[in-house]
C-alpha cells in the first residue's frame, strides 16, 4: 500500500513536470515495479543559471527539503585513500553527480504538497533559466 501511493504521487510528478526542459526526470518502466522511495531529478544546468546547491538553497527558500543521493564512490575518502581513485577515473559518475538531487516523496503526500512541491519546482526553472 505504501509503495503503490507513493507510486501515484511520483505518476503525478512525472506528469506536471513532464514540459520542464530544465530537468531530466526518472524513467518509469511499464514492464517492472519501482519502490519509488526516491524521486531523483537530474538538473540540466546547461539550461540553469545556477548550480545544483543554489537550486537545492532555492527550494529550501520555498520551505522543500532535498536530498543528494548516490556519492560517487571515488569522492569517499576510503576509495581515494585506498584505491586511489580520482575523478577521471570515473567520468560517468563525476559528470552526473552534480546534477542530481531527489524531491520529497512519501506515501502520504497530500495533493496540495504534490502540487506545491512540483510547482515551485517549475516556476523555479523557468525563473533560472538562463
Amino acid at each position: 500500500e505504501m509503495r503503490q501511493a507513493r507510486e501515484k504521487v511520483a505518476l503525478r510528478f512525472l506528469d506536471m513536470l513532464a514540459d520542464v526542459s530544465q530537468l531530466t526526470l526518472p524513467l518509469n518502466s511499464n514492464d517492472r515495479i519501482h519502490s519509488w522511495h526516491l524521486f531523483p531529478i537530474r538538473l540540466n544546468l546547461e539550461e540553469l543559471s545556477v548550480d545544483r546547491g543554489q537550486f537545492i538553497d532555492e527550494l529550501r527558500d520555498l520551505g522543500i527539503g532535498t536530498s543528494v543521493h548516490w556519492r560517487p564512490l571515488h569522492l569517499y575518502p576510503y576509495y581515494k585513500d585506498s584505491i586511489g581513485w580520482q575523478a577521471q577515473d570515473c567520468p560517468k559518475a563525476n559528470s552526473l553527480w552534480p546534477r542530481l538531487i531527489s524531491l520529497p516523496i512519501f506515501s502520504l503526500m497530500t495533493e496540495d504538497e504534490i502540487n506545491y512541491v512540483a510547482s515551485s519546482v517549475k516556476a523555479l526553472c523557468v525563473r533560472l533559466t538562463r
